[in-house]
């Protein structure tokens, strides 16, 4: 080999290792930008948790009193204080509960080295508040203020009307920090960053300190959470170090709060190097081995030019679909991975919230003196409860089953008019509440189909739900059937909200729901609707402008 032909060599290694450099610099930006939009996601799923767990304790909180003031209404005040200790043993998180008699004086509270009893609210001026509940009758929480033992405070005033006679006022306080050490403080347990939480008039709840600094960009974020919004942005502190902020509203009753969850965008670059550290090793080993390869061509195949340039050619194309698998794999991880999240933040969130509800009612009935109403109430809570996770689980199972194919279908010759009108009147109580006209559709003489009656049963309820779900009040659902080329048609349409094109494809995909945190659900209906369908041989779509309503079509054989 010549001169001229060795130097043609090494300028191809030269070249070839450049290319690869290039490819690699060029997948780390849209990497980088892949990584921290997933990570900005992840944090917003944690403050939208710890939001969502907030208002579920407050709410409940509230409920508990308004029981008490609804059924000892008619009681002496001494059973309706009875009534304070068991609520505040059993109910996790009042710092007091106080009762104000009709002249506005507090006449009793537990405990009582925290109830200022005898205080006159009309004495002291404070009796704005007092006077607004007594004559509106209705429940009113007031925005945090400081306690006389420090601290600060939010005041649930619950009026107590024997029918038109009012009795006084329940007072139950809930220390703000009773809630940040519950619900806040644990979020950056062993994490880099920061929580905070803050009210809609700019009041900082908890971690105040950290803004007692200037912080760029903050006021576009704060006027964001004070609205209500829920969304991730950037800012910086004072030494220009920027920070990804992620915040959701918590909302309890006329109360609008909101969480937020500071993490430095160092902790980006991080899980990047982390990421690229095996293909770092991995473009090393190309490098090397382009470089010993190229060497070991120009001495052993001198002679062999022509065969040289065919391998050189063959390898570049090689380099080339390994980076291109490389960049598949890395974006199926990171699906897995967002799959992954999703899918543990619903389950631990659908089975959480069932068994907070349970364990609260069942500590209303372990207390003394419940009334029927109550306790029928309370039950009502459990059962309802019981059986939203039931669903879960039979979800999941049937999810499974699946995916894994083993569900068994139990075929035989079936009346689809039947099977829609089991599942019509399975949903028109439903419907009905909502004021929408349910109009079916039907052909005379329509054939039986082959197939399993449950099953498909279980496939159009799913989807009458659904329609109920986001068809708004006075609206319509219709069930439209035909015969066509040995085929049966069902079309199930609504007035509802609709579908964005974008979204058209993934519905059917497992933990995927439409609108995100708006619409809350397991994301499984669906999947498991595509299974039942597909395993009978079938096809199912949906059709759908926003604003105009949605149409889902299943075809099955006969």
């Amino acid at each position: 080999m010549n001169r001229d032909s060795r130097v043609a060599i090494l300028v191809i290694c030269v070249v070839l290792i450049v290319m690869v450099i290039l490819l690699g610099l060029r997948s780390h930006g849209e990497v980088r930008e892949t990584v921290r939009t997933q990570y900005g996601e992840q944090q917003l799923m944690l403050a939208r948790q710890a939001a969502s767990s907030i208002s579920e304790f407050a709410n409940e909180r509230v409920t508990i009193i308004e029981i008490l003031a609804r059924d000892r209404s008619g009681d002496p005040v001494d059973n309706i204080t009875r009534c304070f200790q068991t609520i505040y043993t059993k109910s996790e998180g009042f710092y007091s509960i106080e009762y104000i008699n009709a002249s506005g004086v507090v006449v009793y509270g537990y405990p009582e080295e925290r109830a200022p009893i005898g205080y006159d609210l009309y004495a002291e001026n404070r009796s704005d508040i007092f006077e607004a509940v007594r004559d509106d009758g209705e429940t009113r929480i007031c925005r945090p203020t400081y306690l006389f033992e420090g601290g600060l405070g939010s005041f649930i005033w619950v009026p107590v009307h024997d029918g038109e006679e009012f009795r006084g006022v329940i007072l139950a306080i809930i220390r703000v920090s009773t809630i940040s050490d519950k619900f806040i403080a644990p979020l950056m347990a062993n994490r880099t960053g920061y929580v905070y939480m803050m009210d809609n008039h700019g009041q900082m709840l908890y971690n105040g300190e950290l803004f007692e600094r200037p912080w760029n960009g903050w006021t576009a974020i704060q006027s964001d959470q004070a609205s209500g919004k829920e969304g991730t942005a950037t800012c910086s502190d004072a030494t220009n170090e920027e920070y990804i902020v992620a915040y959701a509203p918590v909302r309890w009753r006329d109360q609008l709060w909101s969480v937020g969850v500071l993490v430095p965008e160092s902790e980006v670059d991080s899980l990047i190097r982390s990421v690229y550290k095996e293909q770092m090793i991995f473009l090393g080993a190309v490098i090397a081995i382009i470089t010993g390869g190229s060497g070991g061509l120009i001495l052993m195949f001198s002679r062999w030019n022509k065969r040289l340039e065919a391998e050189v050619k063959a390898k570049t194309c090689d380099l080339v679909r390994t980076n291109e698998e490389l960049t598949r794999a890395n974006k199926q991880l990171k699906e897995l991975d967002k799959l992954k999240s999703e899918f543990v933040s619903m389950v631990s969130h659908e089975l959480k919230t069932p068994l907070a509800a349970m364990k609260t009612s069942a500590q209303v009935l372990q207390g003394d003196g419940i009334g029927g109403e109550t306790r029928q109430e309370m039950l009502n809570v459990i059962l309802r409860n019981i059986d939203r996770q039931t669903k879960l689980v039979t979800d999941l199972l049937d999810l499974s089953r699946i995916e894994s194919g083993r569900m068994k279908l139990d075929k035989e010759k079936v009346s689809l008019g039947d099977i829609i009108e089991d599942a019509v009147e399975n949903v028109r109580q439903e419907a009905e509440g909502k004021g929408l006209r349910l109009d079916i559709d039907l052909p005379e003489g329509l054939s039986p189909i082959y197939g399993d009656s449950g099953k498909l049963r279980q496939v159009l309820i799913n989807l009458l739900d659904n329609a109920i779900k986001f068809t708004a009040y006075g609206g319509r659902i219709g069930i439209k059937v035909r015969e066509l080329n040995g085929q049966v048609e069902l079309r199930i349409s609504d007035t509802g909200v609709g579908i964005p094109a974008e979204e058209l494809e993934r519905i059917f995909d497992k933990f995927y729901q439409v609108g995100g945190a708006q619409t809350r659900g397991t994301g499984l209906g669906l999947a498991i609707c595509k299974g039942i369908i597909e395993a009978h041989g079938g096809r199912i779509w949906a059709e759908s402008r926003p604003g105009e309503g949605s149409t889902f079509v299943i075809v099955l054989n006969k």
